[in-house]
């Protein structure tokens, strides 16, 4: 049997990830030189992933008409660029990924440790324009880009075709594409005249919360996700790279209760090392021009330019798991069967999940937890009472605060959690920067949960 190349072409793009003996015996039997001389015609649009034994073959898939690898880089806590590996587009889906050096992350011992995904890389998945910051990029960029403007709508090849082009300032520290690398290099260039110098805080940050609503999708920030920008801020004579999530500037019953909202979180944030050793991300508290800002400092950046590996529990479950709706805890415990979750790190995210549950956070999806490589938990971030959140038109109704209770094999880390949660019901309960009202139902808080623990 004459095979040609056209067939040959075929058959890797209907059967992608397929060895060398298969294609031989999909063409009734041709020898493997027969095969390597078919392959090495078409070299240029063959993919090759595994070892010797382990080799597989795809074919190459173009993105926005260009067919050449994509070049995936790491910077480090220095800000120093290293080339980690290289991507790749395959038909009829999916990507393969070469590793330039050992992979930061766990993979699932199969085709994934050959660098084979059928999406996209986990690791890469977090980078994907999202929440508020990404609405308004994509309100910004999209016609530029020519993707939709609801980013909801992209596609895999649309967030490479937007990561390649943009993606230089995404969550972790890595960027894909020589493009978005080259504008890595040039905000590098003008770093210092981005810096937000303390004596102008009291101006810059109303002037970014302004421009931040200005380009704002129509409803972008939608009950439950406060309006945030980026900043590069002089912290004790250092840049430092922060969110900053703000109130809106009105006194109406939602923007207060907002107000208080993100004091709530800052409180948290100070809570959870002082009362359960856990690391929280760093944050201040700022009041300019009526609005309230809560500024937070990232964890995933070191100095002016260097970057730290992040990758959240919704990214790793549904690549290693695939345990979808499951708690923050029956993740954790699944990733510990699979020896990728230490004991320690499963009893870091119990308690933390715990004292989420017992400060009424109702907003602890997968994507609120982070880990760093070798699994171990990031700082916590977003936790706060969410239970009383205003709702989307702005009422702000009465809540029932009804501590959730553990199963006997949850108590100690139960207790502890709650004695945290306690101490941190009174902080709140006792911080003037939060309304009279609030205060009395944190207060009541506190009540309602030191009942709890006297009845379990």
């Amino acid at each position: 049997m004459k095979v040609t190349i056209n067939a040959l072409r075929e058959a890797l793009m209907k059967a992608p990830r397929v060895s060398g003996s298969d294609l031989c015996r999909q063409f009734n039997g041709i020898n493997r030189s027969t095969l390597a001389r078919l392959i090495t015609q078409i070299d240029h649009e063959v993919i090759r992933r595994g070892g010797s034994k382990r080799i597989r073959y795809a074919l190459r898939r173009s993105l926005r008409g260009r067919s050449e690898s994509l070049a995936l880089y790491r910077i480090d806590a220095e800000g120093v660029g290293h080339v980690a590996g290289h991507l790749d587009l395959t038909y009829p889906e999916g990507s393969a990924l070469s590793f330039a050096e050992p992979p930061a992350w766990p993979l699932d011992g199969g085709t994934m440790s050959d660098g084979w995904f059928d999406g996209l890389p986990y690791p890469l998945l977090d980078m994907r324009p999202q929440g508020f910051l990404g609405r308004n990029f994509a309100h910004l960029h999209w016609q530029m880009l020519e993707v939709a403007e609801n980013i909801t709508d992209w596609s895999d090849d649309d967030v490479l075709h937007v990561l390649a082009t943009y993606g230089h300032d995404q969550s972790g520290d890595l960027i894909l594409g020589d493009r978005a690398y080259q504008r890595h290099l040039d905000a590098r260039r003008d770093w210092e005249s981005r810096l937000v110098r303390t004596d102008l805080l009291a101006t810059t940050y109303p002037e970014q919360a302004q421009l931040a609503l200005a380009q704002a999708v129509a409803g972008s920030s939608a009950a439950g996700e406060f309006p945030k920008f980026t900043a590069t801020r002089e912290i004790n004579g250092s840049p430092v790279s922060v969110i900053v999530k703000f109130s809106g500037a009105d006194d109406s019953a939602a923007v207060r209760r907002w107000s208080d909202l993100l004091v709530c979180e800052h409180l948290a944030l100070a809570t959870l090392p002082a009362e359960l050793g856990i690391p929280a991300a760093t944050s201040t508290i700022h009041h300019h021009a009526g609005r309230t800002f809560l500024e937070v400092v990232r964890f995933d950046r070191t100095g002016a330019h260097g970057r730290v590996p992040l990758c959240s529990l919704a990214s790793i479950n549904g690549a290693l798991l695939g345990k979808g709706g499951a708690p923050w805890p029956v993740v954790a415990e699944a990733l510990h069967r699979e020896r990728w979750l230490s004991t320690e790190s499963v009893t870091q995210v119990r308690r933390l999940w715990w004292f989420g549950k017992l400060i009424a956070n109702t907003d602890m999806h997968e994507g609120n937890l982070s880990f760093q490589p070798g699994l171990t938990v990031a700082p916590a971030y977003d936790m706060l009472p969410m239970l009383y959140a205003p709702l989307r038109a702005g009422e702000v109704p009465p809540q029932t605060f009804v501590p959730a209770l553990p199963l006997p094999g949850e108590a100690a880390d139960w207790r502890l959690a709650a004695q945290a949660a306690i101490v941190y019901w009174q902080r709140c309960a006792s911080d003037t920067r939060i309304g009279e009202s609030f205060r009395a139902i944190c207060l009541e808080n506190a009540v309602v949960l030191e009942r709890s623990v006297e009845g379990l």
